[in-house]
């Protein structure tokens, strides 16, 4: 719909504001200039249209599996992969999100420097991620709904990464994550038997993988040694990922009878705006441990 507008030209070429209305409408690829004006005001708009058709939608997928398949992650894995899935004109978008995730996650598993950031500060790897979200939050499609499982989970974007059902584990662990703090009842058992045919855990890099493990780790004292094995290097974690592990740790060590470590860990989120409701019912239940 248009208002207010005297003429109207579509790529360069005139036309009326019923006839561009009808052009646009039918275009499914390719970038498209349209040209208003009213008088000596003027205004021109670029609009890109990318409406995937499903066999390219499959060939993008199909050319992931394979990289999946190689067990190789590298610039010219991500190269070939990008160009298998090229032949699928119509999801160029979904190719690109796609590969946007897998630089991003080539970044973070950088041995020299996998925290490198830009001019702006900004992670690099992070940076790729987001990038990878706003182009794939419309598809849908596993590997969409995995990626964006993931940086949810990345963010501690719990509710969002808990709709991803489809990803069992991201889903699984988000949820256990959002009813702690919520202070509600959560399942103390382990959710790891729910991992198999989630495809996340073929897209994960390697810290989100280790955090996913402990996120389904039982609660109930009986894996308390995989919580223990992974404090030493707690200093090395971003602070979103330490908040994931010490909300895990108090919980573990509070169910092995660990007074000092629950209560270490749980007085580190205590000030934490998200940990509110967690903390006052975390601080009851170390109470009732300790007399």
């Amino acid at each position: 719909m248009t208002s207010d507008v005297e003429s109207i030209t579509v790529n360069g070429r005139e036309t009326s504001t019923s006839q561009a209305a009808g052009f646009l409408a039918s275009v499914k690829v390719g970038v498209q200039t349209v040209a208003v004006s009213n008088g000596p005001l003027e205004r021109t708009f670029e609009f890109d249209f990318c409406l995937a058709e499903e066999e390219d939608l499959c060939l993008v997928d199909q050319a992931l599996e394979k990289l999946i398949s190689s067990r190789e992650l590298s610039l010219n894995a991500i190269d070939t992969f990008i160009m298998r899935a090229g032949r699928g004109v119509t999801a160029r978008r979904y190719r690109e999100g796609v590969a946007a995730y897998l630089y991003g996650v080539l970044a973070r598993e950088a041995v020299e420097d996998p925290g490198r950031v830009d001019a702006s500060g900004a992670t690099i790897y992070e940076q790729r991620f987001n990038s990878a979200v706003s182009l794939l939050s419309t598809f849908d499609r596993p590997a969409a709904e995995a990626i964006c499982g993931l940086v949810a989970l990345h963010y501690n974007q719990f509710e969002l990464a808990v709709r991803k059902t489809n990803s069992h584990r991201v889903s699984d662990v988000a949820a256990r994550f959002r009813s702690l703090l919520a202070g509600g009842a959560f399942v103390p058992t382990s959710l790891a038997d729910r991992s198999h045919g989630s495809f996340d855990r073929a897209l994960s890099d390697s810290v989100t993988e280790d955090l996913l493990d402990l996120g389904a780790t039982a609660l109930d004292g009986t894996q308390s040694s995989m919580v223990t094995q992974l404090l030493p290097s707690l200093g090395e974690l971003r602070p979103q990922d330490q908040f994931k592990v010490r909300l895990i740790a108090a919980e573990a060590l509070l169910a092995v009878g660990d007074i000092d470590g629950a209560s270490r860990h749980g007085e580190a989120l205590r000030h934490s705006k998200e940990t509110g409701a967690w903390y006052a019912g975390f601080r009851t239940r170390l109470q009732e441990v300790g007399r």
